[in-house]
């Protein structure tokens, strides 16, 4: 086994190399960014449907009234993520371009929504119609959202803008600059629609792409389909890095229309068919984080005899609960653990059978809200479906089978790590640290600004509190006030002019050369970060300030 492991951490760098690709930063980014929107969609159709459980039906005005903030919400997710991903893609761009020559992520943003408008509205009876503005046409609005920016970065490096006296006043100049960037990239695109439908008979590119691509979608959600998905992101877990950063970019467009499908499926009273949603994934495969690791750290916190053991399980509770893991995960170690790598990979693909059967074969209503993926899974399921009655038996089922498949693995674990704590010296060795002191030159007004960032923003809270619950501790110890910030990798950019240095956490830390390139353009050192190394940060906030202050002394 640990050969096989060493074996598969030799492929980690070509991993990392696709994690960090400019395109898949910008899809993954951009499809980040806008989720508040899913999870506000989601809350009407609480409100709206919720009381059918109980008997009670809203009459058919007040449904519409509801619906309205869901239908112009969710119902033009394809346009807004054309946007987000334009903005996230241009911010990566913008690492690689002169001074002078920044692109305008306002001005792609906007062209990028009139490119989709353009591809995918018809007319409809002296309007426009709107069938694909949702996740139906978010596959396209991806895809814009990143050729869009590269035109305007053709136009940028060339100097092909219209440049005005200096006496014009810079809003208006720059609108200018804009115009022969967004005049060519309309052109293109229009001229791509008109070729386009007559080649097809009239039909848009919507229609075309969801036509080849729906076959693939249904393949995916089959049970080997999920099952290879979800056994590959715990793979990659297994690895260090963020699984779902690495398989989901391919799947999310599908994941987000199942979710759509799902949610018209039962506004007319039909059964949620789709069991491959994003939610499903965080709530009922994931349960308790990549690898689903809840009931194994409910095991190593109550049933450990090893004192290591049972203090990382106790410490990881809490985190877990909320999809948090990566305590459980890197302190026991159970990512490159020998010991765990069948149990990690398996047991989120037995849950994702078990979703499956549930919902293919007993009836369950599929997800139709999108949980906040920090929801407990034994709660975002139940919500996630909509209280269905049979969510509340696939949970208890959830808990019992993962509790059954990890406990082998971790009862032999325990046996080891026992053995080895006994042969271990009583007596601790205290070795004096180097005084850490800072160069205040690196720092104005005796104040250091941190950005933590990770996947997801949970990870980076972590340290962050740590750093901030003890800032009275350490302002006495180093003379310098610490002032932390957590963040997820994506979304960071609004924060950089505020900060005097970024720590990665490790399952990001495969961008460290993409983020020291954007960190140059504003002065800021770059820390990226280990696992065991990580969790040693957010329990210890000392060590953490001394390797930031040894970084900002450089």
């Amino acid at each position: 086994m640990n050969s096989i492991v060493k074996q598969i951490k030799k492929w980690q760098p070509y991993f990392d190399a696709f994690a960090a690709n400019k395109y898949v930063s910008g899809m993954r980014n951009g499809l980040i960014l806008p989720m508040y929107v899913l999870i506000f969609s989601s809350i009407f159709m609480v409100i709206t449907y919720v009381p059918n459980i109980w008997g009670f039906h809203w009459p058919e005005n007040i449904e519409m009234l509801l619906l309205k903030p869901y239908d112009l919400t969710m119902g033009i997710y394809g346009l807004i993520v054309s946007a987000t991903v334009a903005k996230a893609f241009t911010d990566i761009l913008n690492q690689e371009q002169a001074p002078g020559k920044k692109i305008s992520y306002v001005a792609t943003m906007v062209t990028t929504l009139s490119a989709f408008l353009i591809l995918l509205t018809d007319p409809a009876e002296g309007a426009l119609s709107t069938s694909f503005l949702g996740a139906s046409g978010m596959i396209v609005g991806i895809i814009l959202g990143l050729i869009i920016p590269n035109i305007y970065k053709f136009c940028v490096n060339r100097n092909l803008t219209i440049k005005l006296p200096k006496e014009v006043p810079p809003n208006l100049s720059e609108s200018f600059a804009s115009l022969i960037s967004y005049g060519l990239a309309i052109f293109v695109v229009w001229a791509f629609d008109i070729a386009f439908r007559y080649f097809t008979g009239g039909q848009n590119i919507g229609e075309v792409l969801l036509a080849i691509l729906n076959p693939i979608f249904r393949a995916a959600e089959s049970y080997v389909g999920m099952g290879i998905i979800y056994a590959a992101t715990a793979f990659f877990q297994f690895l260090g890095m963020n699984g779902p950063d690495i398989v989901f970019p391919a799947v999310k467009p599908a994941m987000f229309q199942f979710l759509a499908e799902n949610q018209e499926l039962y506004r007319q009273g039909l059964q949620a068919s789709h069991a491959m949603t994003n939610s499903s994934y965080d709530m009922a495969v994931a349960f308790g984080g990549t690898g689903a690791t809840l009931m194994v750290t409910l095991m190593f916190a109550f049933l450990s005899k090893s004192e290591k053991n049972k203090a990382v399980g106790k410490a990881a509770i809490v985190p877990v609960l909320f999809n948090v893991n990566e305590p459980i995960t890197f302190g026991v170690p159970l990512i490159l653990n020998p010991m765990f790598l069948i149990p990690f990979i398996l047991t989120p693909v037995v849950n994702t059978f078990l979703l499956k059967f549930f919902i293919s074969g007993l009836g369950m209503n599929g997800f139709i809200m999108e949980v906040p993926w920090t929801t407990p899974g034994f709660i975002g399921t139940i919500l996630g479906t909509n209280f269905h009655p049979l969510s509340f038996l696939l949970v208890l089922v959830v808990m019992v089978t993962n509790s059954l498949l990890y406990y082998p693995f971790f009862k032999a674990y325990d046996i080891e790590s026992v053995e080895e704590e006994a042969k271990m010296d009583e007596e601790l060795e205290v070795s004096e640290k180097d005084e850490v002191v800072l160069d205040r030159s690196k720092v104005k007004d005796d104040k250091i600004n941190v950005l933590v960032l990770c996947a997801g923003g949970g990870t980076s809270g972590m340290l962050a509190n740590a750093l901030n619950d003890n800032k009275d501790k350490l302002k006495e110890k180093y003379g310098v006030e610490f002032s932390a910030r957590g963040g997820h990798y994506g979304q960071h950019n609004e924060f950089m002019n505020d900060t005097d240095i970024v720590v990665l956490a490790p399952q990001v830390s495969s961008f460290l050369e993409n983020m020291e390139k954007e960190a140059s353009n504003y002065g800021i050192k770059v820390i990226a970060t280990k696992g065991a190394e990580y969790i040693k940060y957010t329990r210890d906030s000392e060590s953490a300030a001394e390797l930031i202050i040894k970084e900002l002394n450089k």
